[in-house]
């Protein structure tokens, strides 16, 4: 185990649920080890208010094994996340959150703009992942296949995922998502 990178998921989870970025038990972060050969990812119905190192689980990306002291299972995006590392060498992170804003724009039909101050701006709008159930195969393999070529995108009625080079990175993405999407929601209102 990897102490080092469990404690960067669990401080990242914390500072994540202080922020408002996630509620209850919901998102998922995860980090790929140097090795390329493991994923550090949050066990399935965790809280990161309270989030412990046992709820940090080393998950092998070949066949999904992993061991656990405390019962936990991953979390049920394991699939979702590793479809990403497979498809993105550059990406060492990848977290998935349920901010309220940009949860927002996932539910809703309004698209959300892409603003300045995040890198090149690829396109008009926020990439968009069509609906699948959670946890399902279908989110897992389009969720990767849109991000291909995109750091973060809208999980329609369901929330919002960034990667980057490594945790800060990731996290940075997905707390400049829910800005633009707040500072958006902002505009339409006062132009009503």
């Amino acid at each position: 185990m990897n102490n080092d990178i469990i404690d960067k998921i669990v401080k990242t989870a914390h500072y994540m649920y202080s922020k408002d970025l996630t509620i209850g038990k919901s998102g998922n972060i995860s980090v790929i080890d140097d090795s390329g050969e493991y994923v550090y990812i949050t066990a399935s119905g965790t809280n990161f208010k309270e989030l412990v190192y046992e709820d940090v689980l080393k998950v092998k990306i070949d066949d999904l094994s992993y061991e656990s002291t405390a019962g936990r299972i991953p979390s049920m995006e394991t699939d979702l996340h590793i479809g990403v590392y497979k498809n993105r060498s550059d990406v060492g992170s990848v977290v998935h959150v349920h901010s309220p804003y940009a949860t927002g724009f996932a539910f809703s039909k309004k698209r959300l703009y892409q603003q300045e101050g995040f890198g090149e701006i690829t396109g008009e709008y926020v990439a968009e992942v069509n609906y699948y159930p959670p946890g399902s195969k279908k989110l897992a393999q389009n969720t990767a296949e849109v991000l291909k070529n995109e750091d973060a995108a809208l999980l329609k009625n369901h929330g919002i995922i960034g990667v980057g080079k490594d945790i800060e990175e990731a996290t940075l993405l997905c707390e400049y998502i829910e800005a633009i999407a707040k500072t958006q929601y902002i505009t339409s209102t006062l132009n009503l």
